[in-house]
């Protein structure tokens, strides 16, 4: 029988579980009433601009819906034959059902910010959709440069950004968050970002951050006005974005406290800049709640994953290969939740523990069906350590259920089937199969490679479903 803190983690996961991965970018919820993404905008018209509301012309900088008197549903066009300097959108006021869309018209649109603090902003706008897409999901805005590449700031809110390909931006690519500073508006008590959709984008050569999303001090931060509280972010998405070369982490989540998710991205050769605290491939930071998934994780000089936040969170079915330092490092912020859960990683070769946990704060963490092989520190621990708390380090005081994992010093015991290596796929006859507890509870149907999870016997271990 369920006890209680384990019953609330199933019960969030039902909730948040409410809607296919395939759904999420279609006028889904995750709970009644709860705001999120947009459907397609039906705009076939990618030869020529003629579908467009506005085509911003060459020379503009600055485009102001209110001025413009763009109407919910207005379609911004960035013609293919005007190489763009920065762009700020301001006052872009869509709906739920009709949002304003910025994209591409005529082929690839080109912005270029180099030497500039940001490539594309928005201001003071909500229900918009700034997208590259087009039926092939190519990426046909390119943007070039800018300390930002692209920033959602200043109380922008109910957005999604996709199929963008963001370059060489001095910091983070895609910054999406209002700092609280002396106007009341931009303190907590007074906003919430909401409903945000973050997808299907090539981030690649940045100085610092690759996804920059929420702030990192939860508790306050200071500013000339006395410390003040940053907003939180509800039913925020974060998936299918491929990050590489990034200076400092792949993806940065803050704030996010309810109906967050983290899923489907390839993160590699991140935390270039070698940065101490900021050379992660995934950091959910403090006030963040929600599952993180499907995530392949490889090449960085640091930790794969960091995980700092509320407590309730889940974190399964993700592939971290070869990374810098820890597989995952766990820790407290603030975190009221039940506990964290870890559940069918495949952890390989991290250059020191597979997993190291200091969460002893928290009632339970559970770590379940984990692969964890060849962790660089097994040589080095000596006592009153082993050399098995390489594979699973915990403080002294951590409470773990833990069990069915494979802990093994070997890689090659796995039987990787290096043909199909991106899939991490293993023989028929990998000592992983049908050894995994029954993690039925936590309504996980399929596994690293969006398969049937259980296929077979009884569950595998690791984050592939053979």
């Amino acid at each position: 029988m369920l006890g209680k803190k384990a019953f609330l983690t199933v019960l969030f996961l039902a909730v948040l579980f409410g809607c296919a991965d395939e759904q999420l970018v279609l006028n889904s919820s995750v709970e009644s009433g709860a705001d999120l993404v947009y459907s397609d905008v039906g705009f076939t018209d990618v030869e020529g601009c003629t579908m467009c509301t506005f085509v911003v012309p060459a020379n503009m900088s600055i485009i102001d819906g209110a001025l413009l008197g763009l109407e919910p549903g207005s379609i911004i066009g960035l013609d293919a034959r005007i190489a763009y300097g920065t762009l700020l959108f301001r006052n872009l006021n869509g709906t739920y059902d009709n949002p304003i869309v910025i994209r591409n018209c005529g082929g690839v649109a080109q912005v270029n910010g180099v030497g500039k603090g940001y490539t594309i902003k928005t201001e003071s706008s909500k229900h918009f959709r700034i997208t590259g897409g087009d039926e092939k999901g190519q990426y046909g805005i390119v943007v070039t440069g800018g300390t930002m590449g692209i920033t959602l700031a200043h109380l922008s809110t109910h957005f999604e950004v996709d199929h963008i390909e963001v370059q060489q931006s001095g910091f983070a690519g895609i910054m999406a968050k209002t700092d609280p500073g002396c106007n009341e508006a931009t303190w907590r008590a007074n906003f919430l970002m909401k409903g945000v959709a973050i997808h299907n984008n090539y981030i690649h050569d940045t100085g610092g951050e690759g996804i920059y999303a929420g702030n990192s001090f939860f508790m306050g931060m200071s500013t000339p006005c006395g410390t003040q509280l940053p907003h939180e972010i509800h039913y925020i998405r974060i998936f299918s974005n491929t990050v590489r070369n990034t200076g400092w982490d792949g993806i940065q989540l803050g704030c996010a406290t309810r109906g967050a998710s983290i899923h489907a991205n390839t993160i590699e050769n991140y935390g270039l800049a070698n940065v101490k605290a900021q050379n992660n491939g995934i950091q959910i930071g403090a006030g963040t709640g929600g599952v993180c998934y499907n995530n392949l994780i490889r090449g960085g000089t640091g930790n794969g994953m960091i995980i700092m936040g509320l407590g309730d969170n889940i974190i399964y079915n993700n592939v971290i290969d070869g990374v810098g330092n820890f597989g995952i490092f766990c820790d407290e912020r603030y975190t009221p939740g039940p506990g964290f859960v870890f559940l069918n990683n495949t952890i390989l070769n991290p250059k020191s523990d597979g997993i190291r946990i200091y969460a002893e704060l928290v009632p339970r963490n559970v770590i379940l069906n984990n692969i964890i092989t060849n962790p660089g520190s097994y040589y080095t621990y000596s006592y009153p350590r082993k050399p098995s708390d390489a594979f699973v380090f915990m403080a002294d005081n951590v409470n773990v259920e833990m069990s069915n994992n494979y802990f093994e010093m070997e890689t090659a015991s796995l039987q990787l089937q290096q043909s199909t290596a991106s899939t991490y796929k293993v023989a028929s006859t990998s000592p992983i199969i049908d050894m995994g507890a029954d993690i039925s509870a936590y309504n996980i149907k399929t596994d690293f490679n969006y398969k049937a999870r259980l296929n077979g016997a009884g569950y595998d271990i690791g984050a592939v479903e053979n």
